[in-house]
C-alpha cells in the first residue's frame, strides 16, 4: 500500500500513513488537512508530470505544428534534469517559499517497495538559495527516466500516439498507479461567482500571473474551462448521448436522483450560459442562483463526468459541507461514495458532523449480516455502503495524525464526530447548574 510521510511542512510536525482508497481528514482548521491533501496531489501528479515533460522534449523544436506540451523544456536538458527542476517549482507553487521553512523538513511519498520520491531541503554552498529544495528518487524510477530520454519522436500531428501509449503502460507499471488526479478546492466560491467572465479573466492572464496562482487552484480552473462545453445537454445528455457512458443505468440513474437532490434542479450549459433548471422548468443564471447551487454544480459536474466517462481517478475534495443544509451534506456524502465504488479513490477533508455521521452510517451499512442484506439495502442502497477496509479517517491536531476508525466496530470512532458537541454539552450544563443553583438561592 502506498505510503507518505511529512516532516515539518507547515502546520503539520510529523505524519505517516499509509493511503487507502477512500481517505478522510478531520480536525481543526489550520490544523494541516489540506497541506496533506496538497502533499498527496504534489506526489500523485508526479507521473503526469513526467508524461508532459516527455512530451515537449519530443515537441521542443518543433514550432510549426502547434501541438505544444502544456510544460515546455530547455532545449536539450535530461528528462531526469527536467523533472527535477520541475518539481522543485511545483513544489513553491503549492507549498510556498521554502526560505521560512525548517532546514530539516522534508515528505516523501512511497509509491511501490522500490518507487519513492523525496523532497527535501538541503543548505548546500553550491547553491547560493536557503533551503535549496533537493529531489531524490529511487534507482527504478531514476532508470526508467534515463532509458526513456529523448525516446518520444514527433509527428505531423504532435507526438506518436503508439510511442506515447507504451510510455505511459511503462511508466504505470513503475507507479503502479494509472490514476489522474482531480483536485477541488475549498476557496472555489469566487470561481464560481465569476462565472461568466472566467475564461476572458483567465485568458488575459499572463504566465507570471498563472505562475502565482497555487498548482492546486490553477489545475482546478483549468479543468473546469476545458470541461465546460461537455456539459451543452446538461448531465443527461452527458451521460446518455451516443452511449457515451460505461456505467450500467441504475447506477446513472442514482447518481442523476443525489445531484439533482443536492442541486435542487439541474445543470445546463446553453448559448454561452451556465443555468440551473428548476423543477417548473425556469431557469436561473449560475452567479444569480443560491450560495449552495454555485458552490456545488462544478464540482457535481466534474464528479459525474467522470463518473459516466469510467476513467480511474483520486478525487481530491476539500470540505464537501460548504453552504449546504445538513440534509444536502448527507446526499453529496451518499454521492461521494458512489463514486468511490464505481472503482474511483476518494481524499476527503471536512469539519462537518454531518458528513462523518453520514459516512459512519454507510460504513455500518457494510457491515450488516447477509441474512438481513435485502432488508438492509431497502435502507440505504447497497451501492453506497462503504467498506471498512478501503476506508481510513484521520484527526489532524497539533501537527499530527491519529487514525479514528473503531477496529471492533468498523466505523468512525463516535468521540472524534461528537468532540466539539461534548464541549458545547459542557458548557450547556454548566450553564443550567447555574441557573438552578441561582433559582434556589432566590427562594431561599
Amino acid at each position: 500500500m502506498p505510503k507518505l510521510i511529512i516532516n515539518k511542512l507547515g502546520p503539520v510536525e510529523t505524519c505517516e500513513l499509509e493511503c487507502s482508497q477512500f481517505m478522510n481528514f478531520t480536525g481543526f482548521q489550520a490544523s494541516g488537512k489540506s497541506t496533506i491533501a496538497k502533499a498527496i496531489y504534489y506526489f500523485r501528479t508526479i507521473k503526469d508530470d513526467i508524461i508532459e515533460l516527455a512530451k515537449s522534449q519530443a515537441l521542443d523544436a518543433t514550432p510549426v505544428y502547434g501541438a505544444k506540451s502544456t510544460l515546455s523544456i530547455e532545449h536539450g536538458i535530461t528528462l531526469r534534469k527536467a523533472l527535477e527542476n520541475y518539481l522543485r517549482e511545483k513544489f513553491l507553487r503549492t507549498f510556498g517559499s521554502s526560505w521560512g521553512m525548517p532546514n530539516d523538513m522534508y515528505m516523501e511519498y512511497h509509491f511501490t517497495k522500490t518507487c519513492y520520491v523525496k523532497i527535501s531541503l538541503e543548505n548546500d554552498s553550491r547553491y547560493s538559495t536557503p533551503n535549496y529544495i533537493w529531489i531524490t528518487m529511487s534507482n527504478e524510477l531514476i532508470r526508467f527516466l534515463k532509458a526513456n530520454n529523448h525516446t518520444l519522436s514527433e509527428t505531423p500531428l504532435g507526438v506518436s500516439e503508439e510511442e506515447l501509449r507504451i510510455f505511459k503502460k511503462n511508466l504505470y507499471e513503475i507507479f503502479e498507479d494509472s490514476f489522474s488526479v482531480v483536485y477541488i478546492p475549498a476557496g472555489r466560491s469566487m470561481i464560481t461567482l465569476l462565472s461568466q467572465q472566467l475564461s476572458y479573466i483567465y485568458a488575459t492572464m499572463d504566465d507570471m500571473q498563472k505562475r502565482s496562482l497555487d498548482t492546486c487552484t490553477k489545475d482546478y480552473l483549468e479543468r473546469i474551462l476545458r470541461l465546460k462545453p461537455e456539459f451543452s445537454e446538461g448531465l443527461q445528455g452527458l451521460a446518455y448521448s451516443s452511449g457515451r457512458s460505461g456505467l450500467s443505468p441504475r447506477l446513472v440513474v442514482q447518481a442523476l436522483d443525489l445531484t439533482q437532490k443536492i442541486l435542487r434542479g439541474t445543470y445546463r450549459y446553453s448559448n454561452g450560459e451556465e443555468q440551473i433548471v428548476l423543477e417548473d422548468g425556469k431557469y436561473v443564471k449560475i452567479n444569480f442562483s443560491s450560495s449552495g447551487q454555485q458552490e456545488w454544480f462544478r464540482i457535481l459536474n466534474l464528479l459525474f463526468y467522470y463518473l459516466v466517462q469510467q476513467k480511474e481517478i483520486l478525487f481530491i475534495i476539500e470540505e464537501p459541507e460548504s453552504h449546504l443544509f445538513p440534509e444536502s451534506q448527507k446526499y453529496i456524502t451518499e454521492l461521494i461514495a458512489l463514486v468511490n465504488n464505481c472503482g474511483h479513490s476518494i481524499v476527503l477533508t471536512t469539519h462537518s458532523p454531518y458528513v462523518l455521521g453520514t459516512l459512519n452510517k454507510l460504513l455500518y451499512a457494510k457491515t450488516i449480516s447477509p441474512q438481513a442484506r435485502k432488508e438492509a439495502n431497502k435502507i440505504i442502497r447497497e451501492s453506497l455502503w462503504l467498506d471498512y477496509n478501503a476506508f481510513d479517517s484521520w484527526f489532524v491536531k497539533n501537527g499530527t495524525i491519529e487514525n479514528c476508525m473503531d477496529a471492533d466496530i468498523h466505523m468512525i470512532q463516535n468521540e472524534k464526530i461528537d468532540e466539539i458537541s461534548k464541549v458545547i454539552n459542557e458548557d450547556f450544563e454548566r450553564l443550567l447548574e447555574l441557573q438552578t443553583t441561582n433559582e434556589e438561592s432566590v427562594v431561599f
